[in-house]
């Protein structure tokens, strides 16, 4: 028989003839799984510390100027995310901190041109799914814009979403300019829902209902309008009120002084509104010098703040400051409270750049009493 041939298979070495063998293609490597743990086992504090240096919604935001937050609001939002989406362990220390901050204004670059279509269909959608959602129970801060576009089913579902956050603390409100907004409330049945928990609203001044839902809040921000209707939803248990208010009207601190006794801060600061020229805001109203000595009704005041919308002095500050002082120094009671005075002096960030949507703080200086 003829010998058996060999079935072992040629190597280049044992045919010089065969062709040069491609080397391997590099193994797929995954996520270093040692950097999820460095991050896992850092202490929660430190943790957030990293976190805090993502850029999120500035809660010192002129609204009146600008309708749709800039998509570089959200960078602590899309990086939780990709944590969370990593690997368990990361899911398991980001998810709660993930949904902590419920931003429904959030508007892609490609529907900006029509975002208040958007932002209605958007509230919809996210406050239905919320409303079930396990996630619901971390949230404690709502961001909320609203439009006249097709307002009937958002409301609607809003309403149905805020009892169902059981740990809400703080709602945010950007833009509201929705016709019937107060009327949805009573129609859906819910208008004697009341959110207890909550005690930070940041809202412009047809945003008043949200006074009435949230009994207890005690710091109300204006941040549109001239907060008339706020002050008027004020009552005792507010403690802190500040933000763009118009002062000019001398009874507006009656009303205050009625309805919040307690105020214990207060800031004093003109609207601004990107519709008007620079020229005409760029200065304190001179009411302010007049109105800041009926603040004595309020006497828990402890810190009282003056925002003056200039780099340099205009007619009437030293007036405004002068008077301020004077009303710091008046004590009440048999044990008398440190008293503080703070002048700033902030830009309206459309006088600046037309990119910057925050306060950009040109000084501010402390004054004990």
């Amino acid at each position: 028989m003829p010998p058996r041939k060999s079935r072992r298979l040629q190597t280049p070495e044992d045919n010089t003839e065969c062709a040069e063998v491609a080397p391997s293609p590099p193994k797929a490597r995954g996520p270093d799984p040692n950097a999820s743990l460095a991050l896992v086992q850092l202490p929660p504090e430190l943790f957030d510390a990293i976190i805090e240096h993502f850029v999120t919604l500035p809660t010192t935001y002129y609204y009146d100027t600008s309708d749709i937050p800039d998509p570089q609001y959200f960078e602590r939002t899309d990086a939780l995310t990709a944590l969370s989406q990593t690997c368990r362990a990361l899911r398991e220390i980001t998810l709660h901190r993930l949904w902590a901050q419920l931003d429904i204004c959030r508007v892609p670059p490609k529907y900006r041109a029509s975002w208040y279509k958007y932002v209605m269909s958007a509230m919809e959608r996210k406050a239905n799914g919320m409303a079930t959602s396990p996630v619901r129970h971390h949230v404690r801060s709502l961001t909320l814009i609203f439009s006249k576009s097709k307002p009937d089913a958002a409301l609607a579902a809003l309403w149905k979403m805020l009892p169902q956050l059981p740990n809400l603390r703080k709602i945010h409100v950007i833009n509201l300019k929705t016709p019937g907004f107060a009327k949805s409330l009573t129609e859906s049945n819910l208008d004697k829902f009341e959110l207890s928990e909550v005690t930070t609203l940041f809202l412009p001044t047809e945003g008043s209902i949200f006074q009435k839902l949230c009994p207890n809040a005690t710091h109300i921000r204006c941040v549109g309008g001239n907060g008339a209707s706020l002050l008027s939803a004020l009552t005792a248990k507010t403690e802190r009120l500040d933000g763009m208010l118009d002062w000019t009207d001398l009874k507006v601190i009656q009303r205050l002084i009625k309805n919040a006794p307690n105020l214990k801060s207060l800031e004093l600061r003109r609207p601004v509104n990107n519709g008007l020229g620079i020229e005409s805001q760029r200065y304190a109203p001179v009411e302010w010098a007049q109105a800041i000595p009926k603040l004595a009704g309020l006497k828990k005041l402890a810190e009282l703040t003056l925002t003056f919308p200039d780099s340099v002095e205009g007619p009437g500050d030293q007036a405004s400051i002068d008077a301020a002082r004077a009303l710091m120094r008046i004590t009440s009671g048999p044990f008398p409270v440190e008293r503080r005075l703070v002048i700033r002096r902030v830009l309206a960030p459309h006088y600046v750049r037309p990119d910057v949507h925050q306060d950009c703080v040109h000084s501010s200086v402390v004054e004990t009493f």
